[in-house]
């Protein structure tokens, strides 16, 4: 696992730097979780938890993009909370129901368990002003040290499938979104692990070239972990405040 904020933020810092201007045709919409953009987002919970995300985007040839993102969370007091590192590689499929799919590759490490998943995400847009992303994947790799043992258990592995939805609709003109995104992940092991995952988003430009976007997101969170012998439940909820700039 990382556990080296130091590192990590200087990983972001140099990424910026890396990514700024290097692709200058961007789709500028936040709400369009299938698309590969250059962007830097830096974002601040009610918690005091504050997060910072960079994403670099290049062409493949014409109907292809890839796309790398690195995030990375820090708590209120200044540690290491969590960090993530993706690729998705974009298909333009050239339908106007269903433009866009996507492959993407996603590690991911925190308190809970660090673990790498392979998935894939489509785009179906019926009308102009509603779209929708659907989401499927599956992972592997091990429960952190403190889970094991809190339930006492000799076998760290985690196995597991998850599948996402986000419905967007767009509410004006420049392009102000709302969203509502469920999550479901499931991973079996010695420990068991359901989690539900239900984001409701509200996104909207700062400036008229829409480059400069700002997002209110509240996310609830209901998580089960599980033995034969102990099981542990938390429901939380917490907001977030995004602001997102395209490069």
């Amino acid at each position: 696992m990382f556990k080296n904020n130091k590192i990590l933020l200087s990983l972001i810092a140099s990424l910026a730097l890396t990514g700024t201007n290097a692709f200058a045709e961007n789709t500028e919409d936040p709400s369009d979780v299938a698309s590969a953009v250059t962007s830097f987002t830096a974002s601040l919970n009610n918690g005091g938890d504050v997060k910072g995300q960079i994403t670099y985007s290049f062409n493949v040839n014409e109907s292809q993009q890839g796309m790398v993102a690195l995030e990375g969370t820090m708590n209120d007091h200044g540690k290491y909370k969590d960090s993530r590192l993706q690729y998705f590689h974009v298909f333009d499929l050239g339908n106007p129901v269903a433009p866009k799919v996507a492959a993407s590759l996603d590690m991911v490490d925190n308190d809970l368990m660090s673990t790498a998943a392979v998935g894939a995400v489509v785009a179906i847009t019926p009308v102009e002003r509603f779209a929708m992303y659907i989401r499927v994947g599956a992972l592997t790799g091990q429960y952190s040290d403190e889970v094991t043992q809190q339930f006492n258990v000799a076998d760290n592995s985690a196995n597991g499938v998850m599948a996402a939805g986000y419905f967007t609709v767009k509410t004006g003109n420049d392009g102000t979104y709302f969203m509502v995104a469920p999550e479901y992940t499931y991973v079996d092991g010695d420990v068991e692990t359901s989690a539900l995952k239900t984001t409701i988003r509200l996104g909207t430009p700062l400036n008229d070239k829409k480059t400069h976007w700002g997002e209110l997101r509240l996310e609830n969170n209901v998580n089960t972990l599980e033995t034969a012998s102990k099981t542990i439940d938390t429901d939380d909820t917490v907001a977030w405040f995004n602001f997102k700039a395209y490069f």
